[in-house]
């Protein structure tokens, strides 16, 4: 058999048309399911009503007035005692001053009064006497602080010069009196001690120092007293 029997040839021009009408049948169905969507917005539609609140239906109940009540007559106050332990139920109608002679009979040994049953305190006065306060303690005095490290010297503002002895000097006697002194809070020697020296200038020397004046010395912003080593020369040039 010839092959042309078993060969089969489609037309080619119901395919092309085919292609191009498939387009314009989505955009047409496209169309008339948005006017169908679309329409019931531009007519008159009638929308349901909104709900409305519900309406309860109540009855009001008229309760009975409460019995009344019947309220007890007021005892009678018991009689004011004479006790002085006790105190009074009624309020006084007047206030008496109570004299110091009454109060020292009421108030006896066993209550704390006079033991002796003497009047004290003043004419006129209410209550017990009142003890006399003990007098304050008196201000503690820091020790004495040696110079050196923190404790700076302090310096000399008033400088007295030592007499010469006069039969030191005729003996031809001269050198040097180191005196410990223990200078107060307020800048004054308070004692002075002959730490090396000669015996006829060590009172010379002394009566000198006593009468030395320093500033005074501060340890954190407080005065203090400081104990500190002085000379004092004497020389016969």
């Amino acid at each position: 058999m010839p092959a042309e029997l078993f060969q089969t040839r489609l037309p080619s021009t119901p395919t092309r048309r085919r292609a191009s009408v498939l387009p314009v049948s989505i955009a047409a169905h496209i169309v008339i399911i948005g006017a169908f969507l679309t329409a019931p917005l531009f007519g008159d539609i009638e929308f349901p009503p909104p709900n409305r609140p519900l309406n309860y239906a109540y009855t009001s109940i008229e309760l009975p007035p409460p019995p009344p009540v019947a309220l007890k007559p007021p005892t009678p106050q018991q009689a004011q005692t004479t006790s002085p332990t006790k105190a009074p139920l009624d309020a006084p109608t007047e206030i008496k001053q109570e004299s110091l002679t009454e109060f020292t009979r009421t108030n006896g040994p066993e209550r704390g009064g006079d033991p002796d049953g003497v009047l004290v305190g003043i004419e006129g006065g209410v209550g017990p006497p009142v003890a006399a306060l003990p007098p304050p303690p008196p201000p503690v005095e820091r020790q004495p602080q040696k110079v050196g490290g923190q404790i700076q010297a302090p310096r000399r503002i008033v400088s007295v010069a030592p007499v010469y002895p006069p039969h030191a000097q005729a003996a031809r006697i001269d050198g040097t009196v180191e005196i410990e002194a223990l200078i107060g809070e307020d800048g004054k020697v308070r004692n002075a001690t002959v730490v090396k020296g000669k015996p006829m200038l060590n009172e010379a020397a002394l009566t000198a120092v006593r009468q030395w004046v320093f500033t005074p010395t501060r340890l954190n912003g407080e005065p203090v007293a400081v104990i500190m080593t002085v000379t004092v020369v004497f020389s016969l040039n």
